[in-house]
């Protein structure tokens, strides 16, 4: 479900928050590390979707899904390795809730966004009219993925923000939207798309790409000059979570 709708800053979305954390906290006990408000909502004197973005930090990622219990839909990593997205949609309430482990470094990248812009009003100002701007892109048919027209047409600024910012993080990411596809067909035309393909980045630039035959789960690298040790670890991780 994308919501279609965008409102100005409500405090009470704090409230909304807070009262998750609450839940979250004691379903997930020990396993709990630590909890963030990110996205919009997060910003202040913006428009947003009316929509809680939540970053949680577990020990043990298999043990997030007691949240099903909650009220919480497990969706799966979406285009994140080792990330467990949850949406939890009522009359009053509609939540994100991204869960990662310790070290995972999406989570800088929220933070350094949401602490950016909060930070800087004149950039934020400009997110805001984008949004809007933007805003009907919202009700259109072809609106209904995770990776939408919408969302897609904040990529350049949000790119634009994380570079201001000092983003510099290697992420890991499935190819999923256009830019990456470009990439990927640049770096490597004879894949198949059901072979496992990912993007490397470093803060928001790519990098790197590799990929995966699904059935020998033979891999291949290209174009990546930092972190490639790291990254192939990573990579060979996440195959062996696909067994």
């Amino acid at each position: 479900m994308v919501l279609k709708t965008l409102v100005f800053h409500d405090d009470n979305w704090k409230n909304l928050y807070d009262a998750e954390v609450e839940l979250i906290k004691k379903n997930q006990g020990e396993n709990f590390v630590e909890i963030h408000h990110i996205g919009s909502t997060a910003i202040e004197k913006i428009y947003a979707k009316p929509s809680i973005d939540i970053a949680l930090i577990v020990k043990d990622l298999e043990k997030s899904k007691t949240l099903e219990s909650k009220g919480y839909e497990y969706k799966g990593c979406l285009n994140i390795p080792f990330r467990y997205f949850f949406g939890k949609r009522s009359e009053n309430l509609n939540v994100n809730l991204h869960v990662m482990e310790p070290g995972n470094p999406e989570l800088e990248g929220f933070l350094i966004f949401r602490d950016y812009m909060n930070s800087h009003p004149e950039d934020r100002k400009k997110y805001s009219d984008l949004k809007l701007k933007m805003k009907e892109l919202l009700s259109s048919p072809r609106n209904q993925h995770y990776l939408n027209e919408y969302t897609l047409g904040k990529n350049e600024f949000i790119t634009s923000i994380l570079r201001k910012a000092g983003f510099k993080g290697f992420c890991m990411r499935l190819v999923s939207h256009y830019l990456e596809k470009d990439y990927e067909q640049k770096t490597f035309k004879d894949f198949k798309e059901d072979d496992i393909r990912v993007i490397f980045y470093k803060g928001p630039e790519i990098i790197g790409y590799a990929n995966a035959d699904r059935k020998t789960k033979f891999v291949r690298f290209f174009g990546v000059s930092e972190n490639e040790d790291d990254f192939r670890k990573r990579f060979e991780r996440y195959l062996e979570t696909l067994k």
